[in-house]
């Protein structure tokens, strides 16, 4: 009587562990997909806001950031510095310059708009919320942090 072994072969082990990574890598990176996207968001709304100051002192004219959640938008302001309603163009693509918050993602601004004149000081000092994370504009030397 011959005595069969038990177990699995290399072959089939080989197969298993190569499933196995081929699931972790798809859903893995499914975990942390609303954490991604709140680091990026806070990065490209701080960009926005720092867009908004170079683009006034570039133009030496009053530049509107305006936060109505779930959107970020640039206006131009007149001479007074008074928001006009047209929008800040993008140089790339010549689109208004706009942000959108991911989906459930809380966003707000205090006060909800303010501005930087031609020399780049903002109007007031102000606090952008991205989730739990803050952008910070300095009231006297308009710094973004």
């Amino acid at each position: 009587m011959k005595h069969q072994a038990r177990g699995f072969t290399l072959a089939e082990l080989v197969i298993v562990i190569v499933i196995a990574a081929i699931l972790a890598a798809i859903a893995i990176p499914q975990f942390n997909q609303p954490a991604i996207d709140a680091a990026w968001f806070h990065e490209q709304a701080r960009s926005t806001v720092r867009y908004a100051q170079r683009t006034a002192v570039a133009q030496r004219r009053c530049v509107f950031v305006q936060v109505a959640p779930p959107d970020m938008r640039l206006f131009y302001g007149d001479g007074g510095c008074a928001i006009t309603g047209t929008a800040v163009a993008d140089l790339a693509s010549g689109q208004p310059v706009a942000i959108a918050a991911p989906a459930g993602m809380a966003f707000g601004a205090a006060p909800g708009q303010f501005s930087f004149n031609g020399l780049g000081r903002p109007s007031a000092a102000a606090t952008v919320t991205v989730g739990s994370r803050t952008i910070t504009v300095t009231a006297e030397t308009g710094y973004v942090q």
